[in-house]
């Protein structure tokens, strides 16, 4: 026998109602409630585009979501019948999971997603078994009456089976028989403890009949057709209307605790609903059945409306302008008696009734009255495919563009149609959706996407624009391109170029890739096609051209910034020179008529856009789909607050203004809903405009967002406190400052939360920004020990913003990328760091950066003349081969048995092992092979295996028939292959990777040759080389030629540069190694043992952290002013964070992704007189002192001197400027370096500044007297070098002189506290 909750009576053989109690009833509940919670949230969602979610068409019995006012929720439903007129389509629904029928209008319907139909209806239909109705017939001739079969039910039966589940305190069935509708059952109910059949109790009270199968339908017995005398008592109803609620208004969650808790909330309905369809819950408390009101209903309905006309009244009084209609809505909701309903629910709804009527006597004449359910409103939907924002998307445009929807309207030609198809894309992104019908129209243009690295998103339609305008109105009296495309490098260059190469367009548009190097005269041979339309290079390569052929550029209309955040990190003077002559270019008069755009793709947003939308894009068009990256653009003051869990909301209440200066709304997001209620108390009894909303309370949406969107006036502070879940249900856009109370697991979800200030952003697109500024916004971010875990990626977002950054923080994120680190003890060592002695991108980088001292111990030569022979070139400084040792004879043995062997026979492997050793015949010569996979074959009969050429030393993939067994004999030597990397040498303009060119010329030059070389360093099976040299021995003769030297000839290609610091790095990074505490690594490399000792170290570094909050708390430090962090002044919020020393921006690195990569910012107790005349290196501490000097080169002009410390990337930097002396210190890859530089002559110290430069800190030295100075310090300093690129830059010196400091050969030093010599 199961508990059942009977919903609804419709008649004894129509029964709404739910399994409560039985075999996993308790767990289908919360399941239930969960999803209609999630349903309520994900159709609330306003930043779904609606009209894809609305049906096409509706049909009968096909399920749907529905929304449902009463509740004010959404609930899924199956449509009955479609009513359509003339005017309107509606639907009669029945509610699967509460039992009620209603009818809907079609713009309230939406399609049911499959995760809200995997569980089954809550509500099912039952019947009473075997019996049917009777009816008593009184006959007009006759006078007596009698009972017959009949194929409805009384009304009295049906009234009498109410009050029986009305009276009873416990609700019980036997399931029978399940057909395909409806269910029957025997239903038990327990009246003053005792049990009763209701089935058996209509036959008794001469309501129905049994049923018999053998007899017929109208059968009765002389007996059963006697009528019975009933007592009045059983129909008359024992609750009373007035205090009772039907269920149909309770919202799922009430009904749901009632039913868990306390069993069945008892209700009752008014007279007019007790016939067949009466709305009806079980009683469980018979307390208050006894305390129910026996007042007439009719009187107590009239009191309720003679009560509710009273006060709508007196508010039409107070407000004659207001909207009476929802007035009045609003009171008979707030006035309406519920005994089901939660104390605190209703004192919640009350006490937001109470707010509504105290905001609306405030502002009695709203401006911009909502709608209840704006999202159901008709102009609303049609809003929402028109505002991005609501899809979390920010478009500022001067001019307004209508976006796209869909592929099939994109504004692009047909020919570029086919090649979408080809590449199968078919849907658009929301960034292409907005973007491109403004590129095709020739707005200039910036994108800010997470897809913004693909050259398709933003050529399509570019090209679109080129091929229909641009080529038939430019000018043919100037020649050139017409279009420039800058990429951050050659590899990225490549790709645009094989995508035009797709588009099939290359012979309209003619496309050159421009990669220039700095060989002499190589700018000036170069020759550009005059059918040219498109030139594709970087910005290093369009520099150098435009020096020598500017003439050339003469005709550019369209100028693209590919991957724009890497070309102004990578190149920022290059592009400043390249944005000048294209604003040369296309202000003249003669090009007034001629299309001039500018487009700059990105993934990020960066400083350097704020300039360049000022000064080089008028009228722009930004899109931006990626939220956080948006709030970046929009200039949201990030404010940090580091608290104890305990203390969080002392700390939360004394960053919040409760009177203000100008109207604010404050949205306080938590990540639980009792965050939400503790927060929410506190708040109210500080606010008079408190408001709250959680996945509890999913019906009170609509009353929250109509008092959100409510003008406030000047000194209001509006606060709403909300959960994760809700934020994008409520769809809020105008907040002014966002509380993150709970702290975001990511950066994608702290965006979110800060997209909540769209409407406030600042807006670049509005040429004058000085009449209308933005409001000030910020966000507030607290931060518990409980944060720990999650602490890296919103640091590496914050590391981005002009906020200050803990130094607790910092010194955490650095314990972890040191432990994250270590974890990566048993890969290989980076190969970007063993050949330029840097990794390009650590934070993504899978290899280790660290030296292990087992794994890199090395048996090769370190130091000393070694013979080689590159047999395979990996790159132009990296090769694979042997060391030729005149005492060892033993691979040229082997290599001579194994061709005598496999000329014989040539034994095909039947079986391949992983990690076994084979041959493999190729060129007629037999390698061995090691196998490294081998692929799941299946039925295949020939396959590819991927192997390892041990003797020679390159990978690739061999036909499975190619590999030969090999014998034992062979197998004894080990692997003949070294790898062998060229010291000093690095690619030109900041690339990652040699162009293959060349590759290609070193590998055909030095392939196969033997090499004399000296090794100057060593790890594992790498041997560093410098110099690497071909030496010739002259026939007949003893003499010894040297053809060409590998460093020169990779530098003579134009495409590299010499890389001094490559063996300092390399010698720094081994000595951290070896001073590393061998257990340690003992412990990191034992198998199965990294996960946990991560997680080992990362517990301690939280604890640290916990301990450092602890501290902070007991001290009352960690409660940081928030006057202190935010200024008074509104204003200052928009200004960049300054250095206190000079005064000038300084430039964070690409920060926080080695240990945050983001430089420290340091307390400067001094103040800048005392720092004149005290200088740091006086008081440093001991561990400082093991410094290493960088290299510095420098030129000057009359007014200035500028010097370039040669550190790629540096971390943690700091420059102080006194009047005869300059101090910079600064990190890389964990080594200290330091510079004191004694000046040659004063300069202004004030006027000073250093910023960084192509990833290298460049200082500005003001000089206090014009004129040349003879050289940079006074002493000689052998790091200090004149800087060769600038040479021609320099005026010219008073004698007519240049002059240099001797620097040494090669410009090559090393640090005389390392120990070693120079080279």
């Amino acid at each position: 026998m199961l508990k059942i909750s009977i919903l609804k009576v419709e008649d004894p053989s129509c029964l709404w109602g739910r399994v409560v109690q039985g075999l996993g009833s308790n767990s289908h509940t919360r399941e239930h409630n969960n999803m209609l919670t999630q349903m309520s949230l994900f159709y609330h969602d306003v930043t779904k585009d609606q009209s894809k979610l609305k049906p096409k068409s509706l049909k009968e019995g096909q399920v749907y979501v529905v929304y449902w006012s009463v509740m004010k929720s959404w609930c899924r439903a199956v449509v009955e019948a479609i009513i359509v007129d003339s005017v309107s389509c509606q639907a009669r629904c029945l509610l699967v999971d509460h039992g009620e029928q209603l009818i809907v209008p079609s713009d309230q319907i939406r399609v049911a997603m499959q995760d809200f139909l995997q569980l089954p209806f809550w509500v099912r239909k039952f019947h009473l078994a075997r019996i049917k109705p009777i009816t008593l017939r009184v006959p007009v001739y006759e006078e007596k009456a009698k009972l017959i079969p009949s194929s409805h039910w009384d009304g009295s039966a049906t009234l009498y089976l109410h009050n029986l589940l009305q009276a009873s305190t416990r609700t019980e069935a036997v399931l029978l028989e399940s057909e395909s509708v409806s269910t029957s059952i025997e239903l038990y109910l327990t009246i003053n403890n005792i049990k009763i059949c209701v089935n058996d109790d209509l036959v008794a009270k001469k309501f129905a009949y049994y049923s018999r199968q053998t007899a017929g339908c109208g059968s009765l017995d002389e007996v059963d057709r006697i009528p019975a005398m009933l007592t009045s008592s059983i129909l008359t109803p024992t609750v009373s209307v007035s205090n009772t609620l039907s269920a149909q208004t309770q919202p799922p969650p009430v009904t749901s605790q009632a039913l868990n808790e306390a069993g069945d909330c008892q209700t009752s309905a008014s007279p007019q609903s007790q016939q067949p369809g009466l709305d009806i819950m079980d009683t469980s408390n018979p307390a208050a059945t006894e305390s129910d009101s026996s007042e007439d209903t009719d009187a107590s309905l009239a009191a309720a409306l003679t009560k509710n006309l009273n006060l709508f009244r007196f508010l039409k009084f107070l407000n004659p302008e207001s909207t009476y209609q929802q007035s009045a809505s609003r009171f008979s909701q707030t006035e309406e008696p519920n005994d089901c309903q939660p104390k605190g629910m209703t004192a919640t709804f009350n006490a937001c009734a109470e707010q509504e009527l105290f905001l609306e006597w405030l502002n009695p004449v709203p401006l911009n009255p909502r709608p209840l359910n704006p999202e159901l409103d008709t102009a609303d939907s049609e809003v929402l495919l028109t505002d991005p924002r609501r899809s979390g998307i920010l478009v500022h445009s001067a001019v307004p563009v209508k976006p796209c929807n869909s592929l099939a309207d994109a504004p692009i030609t047909e020919a570029l149609h086919q090649v979408l198809q080809r590449k199968q894309y078919t849907t658009l992104s929301p960034a292409d959706c907005y973007s491109w019908p403004a590129l095709t129209q020739g707005c200039n243009t910036v994108i800010i996407s997470q897809n913004a690295d693909q050259p398709l998103n933003y050529l399509t339609p570019l090209l679109t624009h080129i091929l229909l305008n641009s080529i038939h109105v430019s000018h043919t009296a100037s020649s050139g391109p017409i279009v420039v495309l800058l990429c951050s490098g050659w590899e990225k260059v490549q790709v645009v170029y094989d995508f035009l190469e797709e588009s099939k367009i290359i012979h309209i548009l003619h496309p050159v890739v421009v990669l220039l190097g700095i060989g002499k005269d190589e700018s000036k041979s170069v020759k550009i096609p005059k059918n040219c339309h498109v030139i594709l290079t970087t910005p290093f390569s369009l520099v150098r051209l435009l020096s020598c052929q500017c003439f050339s550029f003469l005709r550019i209309y369209h100028l693209v910034l590919d991957e724009a955040d890497q070309l102004f990190t990578l190149a920022q003077e290059q592009m400043e020179t390249i944005l000048q002559h294209f604003q040369k270019v296309t202000s003249s008069e003669k090009k007034a008529s001629c299309p001039q755009q500018l487009v700059a793709v990105a993934k990020r947003w960066i400083g350097h856009m704020d300039s360049l939308l000022a000064n080089h894009m008028p009228c722009p068009y930004i899109v931006i789909t990626v939220p956080e990256e948006a709030a970046l653009y929009g200039n949201v003051q990030q404010v940090i607050l580091m608290t104890l869990e305990s203390n969080k909301i002392s700390v939360l209440l004394g960053a919040l203004d409760f009177n203000p200066d100008v109207g604010q709304k404050t949205l306080i997001v938590t990540n639980s809903i009792q965050e939400v209620e503790d927060v929410y108390k506190a708040v109210k009894n500080k606010s008079a405009f408190c408001l709250k909303t959680h996945e509890g309370i999913t019906h009170e949406f609509d009353f929250v967002i109509q008092q959100w969107r409510r003008n406030i006036s000047s000194g209001t502070q509006v606060i709403l406190v909300t959960t994760n879940e809700c934020v994008k249900a409520l769809g809020i856009r105008d907040a002014t400052c966002v509380v993150h109370y709970g702290f975001p697991s990511s950066p994608n979800l702290f965006g979110r939360r800060l997209f909540c200030m769209a409407e406030n952003f600042r807006n670049l697109s509005e040429q004058d920004q000085t009449e209308s500024k933005p409001p000030a916004i910020r966000s507030v971010l607290l931060i518990s020990e409980k944060n720990t875990r999650h602490v890296i990626g919103v640091l590496r977002y914050l590391g981005r913003t002009s906020s200050l950054l803990p130094p607790e923080l910092l010194s955490f994120a650095k314990g972890v990328h040191v432990a994250r680190e270590d974890l990566k003890t048993n890969r290989h060592l980076c190969s970007y760091l063993k050949s330029f002695g840097v990794c390009r991108d650590s934070s993504v980088c899978p290899d280790r950066h660290r030296i292990n001292s087992q794994l890199d111990l090395s048996d090769l030569p370190a130091s000393g003349v070694i013979e080689v022979v590159p047999l395979f070139i990996k790159t132009a400084s990296v090769f694979y081969g042997r060391i030729i040792r005149k005492e060892d004879e033993g691979f040229d043995t082997m290599a001579s048995e194994m061709a005598s062997f496999y000329a014989v026979r040539k034994p095909v492997a039947t079986e391949l092992v992983e990690g076994h050793l084979y041959a493999v015949e190729q060129d007629e010569v037999f390698h061995r092979v090691k196998i490294l996979s081998v692929p799941d074959r299946g039925d295949s009969l020939f396959f590819s295996v991927f192997v390892q050429f041990i003797d020679v030393g390159k990978e690739e993939e061999v036909k499975s028939y190619q590999i030969l067994q090999l014998p034992e004999q062979f197998r004894t030597l080990s692997g003949q292959a070294v790898e062998i990397i060229v010291c000093r040498v690095k690619p030109l303009d900041a690339e990652t990777n040699w162009h293959p060119k060349v590759t290609r010329a070193i590998s055909q030059k030095i392939r196969n040759q033997q090499h004399r070389a000296r090794a100057v360093f060593s790890l594992g099976n790498t041997v560093f080389v410098d110099p690497m040299v071909r030496v010739t021995k002259v026939p007949g003769m003893k003499t010894l030629i040297n053809e060409y030297n590998v460093q020169s000839e990779i530098l003579s290609t134009g495409m590299g540069v010499k890389n001094p610091e490559h063996l300092d790095l390399l010698r720094a990074l081994h000595q951290e190694g070896l001073s590393g505490s061998s257990e340690k690594v003992a412990h990191m490399s034992e198998p199965g043992d990294g996960v946990s000792s991560l997680e080992v170290r990362i517990k301690l570094e939280e604890e640290a952290l916990a301990e450092v909050f602890r501290v902070a708390g007991a001290r009352k430090l960690a409660t940081l002013d928030v006057a202190a962090c935010v200024p008074e002044d509104p204003e200052e919020l928009l200004k960049p964070v300054v250095s206190s020393t000079n005064q000038s921006l300084v430039q964070a690195p690409p920060a926080l992704e080695v240990a945050l990569k983001n430089p420290v910012w340091e307390n400067k107790s001094q103040t800048e007189n005392e720092q004149r005349n005290t200088h740091p290196a006086d008081s440093k501490p001991a561990e400082q002192k093991e410094s290493y000097h960088p290299h510095v080169h420098w030129y000057q002009t009359v007014n200035c001197a500028v010097a370039r410390v040669i550190l790629v990337n540096p971390e943690s930097q700091r420059c102080d400027f006194f009047s005869d002396r300059v101090i910079y210190s600064g990190r890389v890859n964990g080594r200290h370096y330091r510079a004191d530089l004694e000046l040659y002559q004063n300069i202004v110290a004030k006027q000073c500044c250093w910023e960084m430069k192509s990833n290298q800190p460049v200082l500005k030295l003001v000089k206090q007297q014009q004129g040349h100075w003879e050289r940079l310090v006074r002493s000689k300093n052998i790091f200090v070098s004149h800087d060769m690129d600038h040479l021609d830059d320099e005026e010219e010196t008073p004698n007519g002189l240049c002059f240099m400091g001797n620097t040494g050969e090669d410009n090559c030093y090393v640090n005389s506290e390392s120990g070693s010599e120079s080279d």
